[in-house]
């Protein structure tokens, strides 16, 4: 009974690890593609329309 106990922590251990690494690779990738200032907060993530002509 125990033994079953610590083999299901050890899974619920690995998913933890892999979903934090697959968010912190989400977040790389968007920091490094430029599309990151959504995450920080920095920037506006709609586009300014083009100007209008005179």
């Amino acid at each position: 009974m125990i033994k079953q106990k610590r083999g299901m922590s050890g899974w619920i251990w690995i998913l933890i690890i892999l979903l934090v690494l697959v968010i912190g690779g989400v977040v790389a990738y968007l920091l490094l593609s430029g599309n990151g200032s959504a995450i920080l907060g920095g920037g506006n993530s709609i586009p300014q329309p083009p100007a209008l002509p005179n």
